[in-house]
């Protein structure tokens, strides 16, 4: 087998490699289908610049007919950047991985390789998805955070300059106090009003009819919330009342206060990527223009200053002794929530 010219194929070129990750169906996430659908657009460097204005409405007082008006003062434009991060993933495949899958006499060697090639691509596919979840539910956090759980790539909040009610870098906190619910009369729907008034006022952007608060809940947010008597007695005036206080809410989805509640389900180890399980994520969706993601180029000779795709993925075989070929994948991603002002946080 010569892998050299197997290699120098066609279906192996930059493009052809591109167009076969970029084919490999996405595996469906919360984060990407409620929040980033539809809004990648390729930048062709590795960092970008947001502009940003502030505009705050005041009051015009009057004056004397014929006298001078009050002049309006400039809007100073405030400049950050960021960069954009980049994860790349490499495997090998060695000649004996490929040796004796084929019948004796076949000349049809490129589709064997092929294949090999594309079930290691649909692996390293599967875990770029994994990471872009990670950096979607991370953005919608307002803490980009990198595969070890502690580095901090991209802090919104720092990055626009965010801080809460409490004058700290972050995002708003609203603890629902369940305890405290089941003494005094206060109930849930308040409390939900309290979160609406706070996203309406703080989106600093028209917000279209159909707009909602959605909060991505941990197990434990979730639990308590669906155990709460407001939340049982609005099951309870519906016509489907038994079926609904049979049913099994686990990553479930309801609606309760004007907000959409879900059991967020991340990973199986609870770990990697997940919601705290007493605490809830919340932001907007159905806002378009909130939120962007941003691609830069891959790190190749011949993507330099290219408009960045999704995903990209690359062959090296050895040329010293045609043992093995490297291939390589990767993804260059900036999601962001434009207005992280919008984004809270529930506590029980």
């Amino acid at each position: 087998m010569n892998w050299t010219d197997i290699f120098n194929d066609d279906a192996f070129s930059l493009t052809s490699m591109v167009a076969a990750i970029n084919e490999i169906d996405h595996v469906p996430s919360r984060a990407g289908t409620l929040a980033f659908a539809g809004t990648a657009q390729g930048v062709n460097t590795d960092t970008i610049v947001i502009e940003r204005k502030g505009v705050t409405l005041t009051l015009v007082p009057t004056a004397p007919r014929g006298s001078s008006a009050q002049k309006e003062l400039p809007t100073k434009a405030n400049l950050r950047s960021t960069v954009i991060p980049h994860v790349p993933v490499e495997d090998t495949i060695r000649a004996d991985e490929v040796k004796g899958v084929r019948e004796f006499g076949t000349t049809d060697q490129l589709r064997t390789v092929q294949s090999v090639v594309n079930a290691r691509l649909a692996k390293m596919a599967s875990r770029l998805d994994l990471t872009l979840e990670n950096h979607r539910l991370g953005a919608l956090k307002g803490q980009i955070i990198d595969a070890d759980g502690v580095t901090v790539l991209t802090d919104l909040f720092e990055l626009f300059g965010v801080k809460n009610s409490a004058n700290a870098v972050g995002p708003e906190v609203f603890d629902l106090d369940f305890d405290g619910l089941a003494s005094e009369d206060t109930d849930l729907r308040v409390k939900c009003q309290v979160i609406k008034r706070f996203l309406t006022q703080n989106a600093k952007t028209v917000l279209p009819n159909g707009w909602t608060p959605w909060v991505f809940c941990g197990d434990n947010l979730f639990d308590a919330l669906l155990s709460q008597p407001d939340v049982k007695e609005v099951f309870k005036t519906q016509s489907d009342q038994e079926r609904r206080l049979g049913d099994n809410y686990a990553y479930g989805v309801f609606e309760f206060g004007g907000i959409v509640w879900e059991n967020y389900r991340g990973t199986d180890d609870n770990t990697t990527v997940t919601i705290g399980k007493d605490e809830g994520r919340g932001f907007i969706v159905g806002a378009p223009g909130l939120y962007s993601e941003f691609y830069a180029p891959a790190d190749y000779i011949e993507t330099v200053n290219t408009i960045g795709l999704p995903r990209y993925a690359k062959l090296a075989p050895d040329t010293r002794f045609n043992k093995f070929v490297d291939v390589e994948a990767q993804m260059n991603p900036l999601p962001l929530c434009m207005r992280p002002k919008t984004l809270f946080k529930v506590t029980k």
